[in-house]
């Protein structure tokens, strides 16, 4: 990559020239492009997810949701890497060591290449066995082990995008990061359809689409990096093996935590493939669609928060952080109660109207992974502020303890009640580490009342409760049987709960002024 800076001879002052261009973003602008994008990108994954299953079958959708889990247990290290970059890179910007986040950056990127070309070897390798490890019906075998291989280059360029694209997040604009997201969405769909069109429809052209995609993101990424940050360098002549050792250190506990986040979040796909077949991994992975899209939209919202959490932490001020924090726990659990309270109360006429009528049995499958979701995805900021501080550690030990836990309770749950029992057990020990583990720490690290989590994600609570009320009797009242009907459902449960919520947020607003007025 062409650098726009020589190590030698170069002074703290004129490194910070390029950073003079690029000011940093509001959250408010944020906020505004990462939702307006995120819902298109729902939008258009919603509508694409029947035409998928339709040309492919629920077998085919079924592979591709496992294929992208075993991936994901292989793209734990970089994403840890990425997110370490991230707060790494944010504080040297925020403290103006310029020299030194030249040096975070570089390191970051080809200590990225150098594990993906490691592993390169050893994961095509494990491509030849795929059908040991999954249920794969005898003609779809090459298929899946092809497509196992382009999942694997795709994820090679995703993850060489994660560092390049931390200029928006220390820049704080991640409105171009939605975009990115957003035309990376849109141009994967559209070569689906181009290729299952023009080709033909299989693992493969799905497996290609994925790859382009890939591309395309890692060079839109490429892109913000030398727009926002001008002045930092890319070069192999910024390597060092101190940061490496530093990234790897907090990056190893962040991995070890995602570790059990996947184990968590991701192995009840592979565990309803191996115990109740194909088939049922298909049903599996189409109804957890909304709970991912969900997620999804949680992560994105309480994502806001980050950068200002980490500029705040970078001036130590201890008592703007913590207020910082609980604003955002409470605003993310509100936000995330809306989403699962609408949902909820409509879930099975969702699934009949959206996936057909065989699906419409799954709704309860579907509003037990998605139910708990309110106070478990409610907490999110507080695993941000625990990663600015770097107090990963016991975090990371707990979650892994407890998501190989889940693991086991999953296998024996599938066994007894089937789809429900992969719901129930991630619904179980999701909560427990979430309401009793995250809370308490938090409230210990960073030294503030434990209590007040418990205020917070009890109002999310009762929000939710309300919301799913709401939603209910909409739904009974209009009795959706079209997709114009049920929009038309969801929009007027939408509102009326947004109408609840209003007063609420002017309350935030108006103790946020008076905060800064004092």
């Amino acid at each position: 990559m062409g650098t726009k800076l020589k190590r030698v001879g170069k002074t703290t002052q004129d490194l910070t020239k390029g950073h003079v261009v690029a000011k940093r973003g509001n959250t408010l602008w944020n906020a505004f492009f990462r939702f307006g994008a995120q819902f298109l990108a729902i939008l258009i994954n919603l509508l694409a997810t029947p035409y998928i299953i339709r040309h492919l079958g629920i077998e085919s959708f079924g592979i591709i949701g496992v294929i992208n889990m075993l991936v994901s247990f292989m793209a734990i290290a970089a994403s840890s890497i990425t997110s370490t970059v991230g707060r790494n890179l944010t504080l040297a910007v925020e403290r103006q060591e310029y020299e030194n986040a030249n040096r975070e950056l570089s390191t970051a990127v080809y200590g990225l290449l150098c594990l993906f070309a490691i592993s390169f070897i050893p994961l095509c390798a494990l491509s030849i066995f795929i059908d040991k490890l999954i249920v794969i019906p005898e003609t779809l075998i090459l298929s899946a082990r092809i497509l196992f291989l382009l999942v694997i280059l795709s994820f090679g360029f995703t993850t060489l995008s994660g560092p390049l694209g931390a200029a928006m997040f220390v820049r704080n604009r991640l409105d171009l990061f939605s975009i990115a997201s957003l035309a990376r969405t849109i141009f994967f769909i559209a070569a689906i359809i181009a290729l299952f069109s023009a080709v033909d429809a299989n693992l493969v052209t799905y497996g290609i689409a994925l790859l382009a995609s890939s591309i395309l993101i890692c060079l839109l990424h490429l892109w913000s990096h030398r727009h926002l940050l001008p002045g930092v360098a890319i070069s192999r002549h910024w390597f060092d093996r101190t940061i490496l050792r530093g990234i790897v250190s907090l990056g190893g506990w962040m991995t070890i935590n995602q570790i059990g986040v996947v184990l968590f979040l991701q192995t009840d796909l592979l565990v309803s493939n191996r115990v109740l077949g194909a088939t049922a991994a298909g049903q599996f992975a189409a109804i957890t669609v909304i709970s991912i899209q969900i997620r999804a939209l949680a992560s994105l919202f309480s994502g806001l928060f980050a950068p200002t959490q980490t500029a705040i932490w970078a001036r130590s001020d201890k008592t703007a952080f913590s207020a910082y924090l609980f604003r955002s726990i409470r605003l993310t659990t509100f936000f995330v109660a809306l989403l699962v309270g609408v949902f909820c109360g409509s879930a099975r006429e969702i699934f009949m109207i959206w996936l057909g009528k065989e699906f419409a049995i799954l709704a309860p499958v579907a509003i037990m992974l998605t139910a708990y979701l309110v106070v478990t995805l409610g907490v999110m900021p507080s695993w941000n502020a625990i990663l600015v501080i770097g107090k990963v550690k016991v975090p990371a030990i707990v979650t892994l303890i407890m998501g190989l836990i889940n693991v086991g309770l999953c296998i024996i749950l599938a066994k007894s009640m089937g789809l429900m029992g992969i719901a129930l057990s991630g619904c179980i020990m999701l909560t427990l580490r979430n309401t009793l583990f995250t809370p308490w720490y938090v409230s210990r690290t960073c030294r503030i009342k434990l209590w007040i989590f418990y205020r917070e994600l009890g109002l999310g609570v009762i929000f939710g409760g309300v919301v799913y009320g709401i939603s209910r009797s909409i739904t009974i009242a209009i009795h959706p049987s079209t997709m114009v009907e049920l929009v038309l459902t969801l929009l007027i449960s939408s509102i009326l709960a947004i109408l609840l919520l209003f007063p609420l947020v002017l309350l935030e607003i108006k103790k946020r002024k008076n905060e800064k007025r004092n």
